[in-house]
This record gives structure tokens, sequence and C-alpha cells, in this order.
């Protein structure tokens, strides 16, 4: 038998680029090789999304793709791994025929014997249990796994020296319109002494910036020896970790949002400014149909406590628009909100039926397509205005930038659209060539383009030496669009 090749392609949020990451591991230490290239490869796994159906289309449609490759490789091996397995089970085979295993989120440990049974020539299948009277126990086991992979693993380092890790999983919110509930389980916090041995081994290996993650991760609780731990409490023991130069969270649920987790921002140094709090809505009639559990005052009231802690923090947030039922007056409400509190950066979304959820079940999906493209432009349209404006305010300021990498294309230009894109972080700004700041000049044969991030995770693009990735850097901002900051380097890093 060949050896073991194996290409990862993951969609979707910071949790499956993290299971992407586990899966990496774990198949490596079960002697795999993960290439690059897919053509390279004798096993493909995808990594699935089915929070929205835009990243589980494009899942499906590339692996139909492979209907011609997998005729001529009849020994190729296809595997659908994480939300998407979990929420269609066997029925992914009447869809996508190809597929050779299923692996749940919380199965990821048994993905090397997936593989192996495959490559017999044995469809696999591995699912979580599903949600029922006792399910937080029906996960200890493959929970216990995970831990074990995610402590004393050996995931691969990135150049940029960033790394996410699980504070819990699961979620116990049950938006109405979401299937995370269902097929990531009930909410399971890990303990402190896990997390917090996982952050000192990654800062070890050289890490700098550490994510701690969760469906709502401020809703984190870990009951030990009689004393009950939250997200502030987690988040100050891991500030401690020696070497750690930058702490973050995310993704945090607005009912959730205490005075003491606010206050955080104010005294932890480590902890970046920066708070991904998504509204979804501004329509307090919306908000109820989408069992969010707030009003849009009690939002506006949360970002307000937060800002009075401290007023640097760069609050972030998601919106779906075109929910059932939305009017042209609730769509205002959204943007009235949006308005009231300027947000740094904003994730906007077409709604999309989910199989299982309440919203699919209850509500007709009675708000027109051409409709749901009109609001989605004009809220994004909204959000890039705010952004420019307040981007602008940080030109001649000199910020220090985490440098994630080199920039994936020549940035030429800061007329740029405010365009996000469902599933994906954001859309590479595209420009006409006519940009003429000095941090723009044709570049030096030894100098490159690289791009980074600030505390309150604004993106930076600036000429640098080669070497930079994973370096500190303080930069002076000299333009500014709605979604890149193009800066000067005042430094060669630290």
């Amino acid at each position: 038998m060949e050896p073991l090749r194996v290409h990862i392609t993951a969609y979707g949020c910071q949790m499956n680029r993290l299971d992407a990451e586990l899966a990496d591991d774990l198949l490596r230490a079960a002697g795999a090789e993960i290439v690059d290239d897919p053509a390279e490869a004798n096993v493909l796994v995808f990594l699935t999304c089915s929070v929205r159906a835009h990243a589980e289309n494009r899942a499906f449609s590339n692996i139909g793709a492979l209907a011609e490759r997998k005729t001529r490789e009849p020994d190729l091996v296809v595997g659908l791994v994480g939300c998407t397995a979990q929420q269609y089970g066997s029925e992914v085979w009447q869809r996508a025929p190809l597929v050779d295993f299923l692996c749940a989120p919380g199965r990821l440990t048994d993905l090397p014997d997936l593989v192996k049974e495959a490559r017999a020539g044995r469809r696999g299948v591995a699912l979580d249990p599903a949600r029922g009277k006792e399910e937080r126990e029906a996960f200890g086991e493959s929970d216990a796994r995970l831990d074990a992979v995610e402590v004393r693993g050996r995931r691969r380092v990135g150049r940029s020296r960033q790394a996410f890790v699980r504070a819990m999983r699961g979620c116990d919110m049950f938006c109405s319109y979401c299937v995370v509930p269902n097929v990531r389980g009930p909410e399971r916090s890990r303990s402190p002494a896990a997390v917090a041995e996982e952050v000192q081994r990654l800062v070890d290996r050289g890490v700098r910036e550490v994510t701690l993650l969760g469906q709502a991760v401020n809703r984190y609780r870990f009951d030990q020896a009689g004393r009950a731990w939250d997200l502030a409490d987690l988040l100050e023991k891991v500030a401690g970790t020696p070497g750690l130069r930058r702490l973050r969270f995310i993704t945090s649920h607005p009912k959730a949002m205490t005075a003491r987790l606010a206050s955080l921002f104010r005294d932890v140094p480590l902890l970046c400014p920066h708070l991904h709090m998504p509204a979804q809505s501004g329509s307090d009639a919306v908000l109820e149909r989408m069992n969010r559990g707030y009003t849009a005052a009690e939002y506006a009231q949360r970002v307000a406590m937060v800002r009075e802690a401290a007023p640097q923090v760069a609050v972030a947030s998601d919106f779906i628009v075109g929910f059932p039922g939305e009017t042209r007056e609730d769509f205002e409400a959204t943007a009235d909100l949006a308005r009231r509190m300027r947000f740094a950066s904003g994730f906007v979304f077409k709604y999309s039926p989910r199989p299982g959820t309440l919203a699919a079940r209850r509500y007709a999906d009675d708000v027109p397509q051409k409709e749901k493209e009109r609001r989605h432009r004009e809220l994004l349209d909204l959000l890039g205005e705010i952004a420019m404006q307040d981007n602008q305010a940080l030109i001649g300021r000199e910020v220090m930038v985490l440098v994630e990498g080199p920039a994936p294309r020549p940035h030429l230009d800061d007329r740029l659209a405010a365009r996000r894109v469902a599933g994906e972080e954001e859309t590479a700004p595209v420009g006409d060539g006519r940009g003429s700041s000095s941090s723009l000049r044709p570049q030096a044969s030894s100098l490159m383009q690289w791009r980074g991030r600030t505390p309150c995770h604004r993106l930076v693009v600036f000429d640098g030496r080669p070497g930079l990735a994973g370096e500190l850097v303080t930069v002076r901002i000299d333009r500014a669009g709605p979604i890149t900051l193009f800066a000067t380097p005042l430094e060669n890093g630290s």
C-alpha cells in the first residue's frame, strides 16, 4: 500500500480551524504525510461547516467534483469530518456517495482508524451522541481523549506564532437559526488546569498570541474544589503564562457579558482590546424570533459597559439579514444599531434555513432573495463607511502589530469595499493601482509586503525586511481603508 499522504480542507469558523490542526496532529502521529497540494494526496479530508448553507454547499460541490478522479484513482479516500457529518449522518451518502467515512467534531481521535478502515475498502462512521437527558456524560470519554490530544499533542505552530485553544465545547443557547447545539452537543467547559497547561506548552514552542475559543465562550463555567470558575477567572490564570505576549477570546454572547469580564480589558495588559459580540439584529421583534434573549437596548447597554471600563476596545459584530418576517423597518433598526455602536468590523450573512432548527420548522423563509441581497449590500456599505471613518482617525499613530505572514497579494489602493464573505474571515482588498503612499511604493528587492494585526485586531499591511513572520513590530499608520491600514515599520521586530 502506498504511503499515507493526506490533504485537509477546512471550512467555516475558528473552531473548525482548530479541529483541522488537531486532525493534522493526529494523522501525522499515525504516520501520515500532510501535503499542501490535494493532487498529491491519496486521502482527502473535508472538515466542514453546516452553520450556513454557503459553506456546506461549497464542501459538497468540491467533493462532487472529485468523481472523475475517484474513477481514475479508485484507492483515493474521501472523508467528511465535522459539523456536516454530524448533522446528516448516513444521509450524506445520498448526496455524496463517493465519501468513504464520516467523523463528527467530538470524534476526531477516531480519525486515524477511520482512514485505515477506508483504505482497506470499508466505510466508517464515528458520530457524537444525540442530545438527551444524560448528554454531558455521554461525551465524557470522547472529550477526555480530545483533551489529551489538545494538551499533550504536537500540533504545528504556524509562522504567525498564534494559536487557538479551546476553552469549552458545545452550546446550550439554541438560537432559532443555529445548528451548533445539535452538531457540537451541550456546553462542556475544560478544566482551568488543562487550558493553562496547553497554553504553556504552546508558548514553550514559540507561540506569542493565544485565542481562547468557545461558541459562547463567556458562558465558560467549571466547578472545582468548591470554586466556580468563570471566563474572567480563566483569562486571569492564562494571562499569567510566562512568555505569552497577547491573549484574546472569541465568541461572546451578549447575555453573558459581565462587568467583571469587561474590567479585564482595563486591568489585564495582555488582554487585547477586541470584543467579538454578535448582535445579529437591531430589531427586538427579530431578536425574539431568533431566541437571542436580549433586546437591542440591552445589547447597547452591554457595549456601553465594556466601553466605560475600557474605551479603547474595538467591538465587532455579526448580523443576519433577511431573517423570516424581517420587515424594512426591522432592517432599518439594525442599521441604526450599527450607527450607534460604531462597530470596528462586522460579518453580514444572508439568512438561509438550516435543517433541524426551530426557525426552519416554525417560520417561512419569506424575505425574497433579491431583498436579502439588497440589505446585505446596504449593511456592508454602512459598516464600511463607519470603519473607514474610525480607521482614518488612526493615521499618524504608532501601533504594535503581530506579523501573521506575507500579504497574500499586493495592496495597491485604499478605496476598498468593506465586503465580508460568509464563511471567510475577510475579502482581500482589490485596488486600481493608483496608490501613492510611501508605504506602497514599488518594493525594493530586499523588502516584502507583510500583514499583521493590531491589538484591536485591525489588519495592517506594510513593507519590511524578510523574516518578520511571528514578530511584534511597531509601525506608523500612513493611510487607512475600511478594512486595511497601511503603515511604515519603525523597528525591525521583537
